[in-house]
């Protein structure tokens, strides 16, 4: 039976592939997650790390606040960010997120804090 979640906060299972906190995930359609691509409708972020086959805390993009997003490149505070492949972020790219960068990023793998948009 199917619940509706109210807080924005979510446990999944992740697919055979670990996932690092902060990486933006995608639903599939085994109702697992694992961490989305460039051009991926994500649902959230992991709140944690999640291991392999593993359940973790996904925060749903419909949740209020900010969230902890990890950067696939440097990222100047301020920047709209845009989804890049694994989950991560950058400030360039095709794809804008609705969100912004409240810290620069200095390097591949850095995890920042960025506040919706919209």
């Amino acid at each position: 039976m199917s619940t509706i979640n109210d807080d924005g906060h979510i446990t999944l299972q992740a697919t055979a592939v670990a996932i690092t906190k902060g990486l933006r995930v995608t639903y599939d359609s085994a109702g697992k997650i694992l961490a989305s691509g460039a051009a991926n409708d994500a649902i959230g972020v992991a709140l944690e790390d999640i291991a392999a086959s593993g359940w973790g805390t996904v925060k749903l993009f419909s949740a209020p606040g900010t969230f902890f997003v990890v950067a696939g490149a440097a990222v100047a505070r301020g920047a709209a960010l845009h989804a890049i492949a694994a989950g991560k972020v950058d400030d360039a790219g095709a794809n804008l997120i609705g969100m912004i960068a409240l810290e620069a990023a200095t390097a591949d793998g850095d995890i920042i804090p960025a506040a919706p948009t919209r």
